[in-house]
């Protein structure tokens, strides 16, 4: 992972947001909302591209919505795998284990 690279295409998408917020099939009020922006302040923001990154990880489930479900199935498939593996490597609870565990924990 090259973080130089990685850095240069973030500054591209944040470059490009404008135009695909503009282009979007959103109206900009839904984005204000979204991001529980004000009018002047979102404008500014599209201005000045200066969306936070949490800002734009909010705005890239609508803007690229395919791309975000492949992440999101991608994300998922690695989770599996991990807890595939922590079953054969026996680190689990059955059910009732950790049902007895949560009744004394907190006195039920």
């Amino acid at each position: 992972m090259n973080t130089v690279r990685i850095i240069n295409e973030y500054d591209a998408i944040i470059n490009r947001l404008t135009d695909d917020i503009k282009k979007s099939n959103y109206k900009i009020q839904f984005f204000m909302n979204l991001l529980g922006l004000k009018r002047g302040f979102f404008y500014k923001k599209l201005k000045e591209k200066r969306f936070t990154s949490a800002e734009v990880k909010i705005l890239s489930k609508y803007l690229y919505p395919e791309e975000y479900n492949d992440y999101e199935m991608e994300i998922i498939d690695k989770l599996l795998e991990i807890s595939s593996q922590q079953i054969k490597d026996g680190l689990y609870k059955t059910h009732n284990v950790v049902m007895e565990e949560m009744k004394e924990k907190y006195g039920l």
